[in-house]
């Protein structure tokens, strides 16, 4: 399902990043996807960069690098795991991709995630968002990814596509 969201991060930018990498032109990836890599990584700079790719090796989980593009594009909204109150950075996320009417009409409940706290789920508090976002036709997933960090949520608005019934 995951594919369905990362279809155009997939195409050139992928690719260029996938070619770099197998080149051994560590410094035109990062040039390529900086922000991205220092975000999936928890590095700063390019030098961490470069001695990240001496100590660890060039090879890169494909999964999270496309999700953090995809965040670094706001073609989602990353949340960490212990972040606290996201209600108004997930606000911000579907305010910039639902219409003014339909952001005005939605009823937007606190969200705290904290996955060490009951009730700090994510998931579960997306609910009441995903019910709202259906009745336009829309979708809300969230997908996880520990790879890199001690886990993040990518949250994903899917809008129906013109044409489509």
């Amino acid at each position: 399902m995951l594919e369905r969201y990362l279809l155009d991060i997939e195409g050139a930018e992928m690719y260029d990043l996938r070619k770099g990498i197998e080149l051994g032109r560590f410094h035109e990836v990062y040039k390529l996807a900086g922000p991205a890599l220092e975000d999936m990584l928890c590095i700063q700079g390019e030098d961490e960069w470069m001695d990240f790719v001496t100590q660890q090796g060039p090879e890169l989980e494909e999964r999270p690098l496309c999700l953090h593009l995809a965040a670094w594009h706001r073609r989602c909204v990353e949340i960490g795991c212990y972040e606290g109150d996201v209600t108004e950075k997930l606000a911000d996320y579907l305010r910039n991709n639902l219409t003014e009417e339909q952001f005005s009409s939605m009823e937007r409940p606190a969200v705290n995630v904290d996955i060490d706290e009951p009730n700090g789920d994510l998931g579960p508090q997306l609910e009441p968002y995903r019910r709202q976002a259906e009745a336009w036709g829309c979708k809300l997933h969230a997908f996880f990814d520990d790879t890199y960090c001690a886990g993040l949520y990518f949250v994903f608005l899917e809008k129906p596509r013109p044409g489509r019934i």
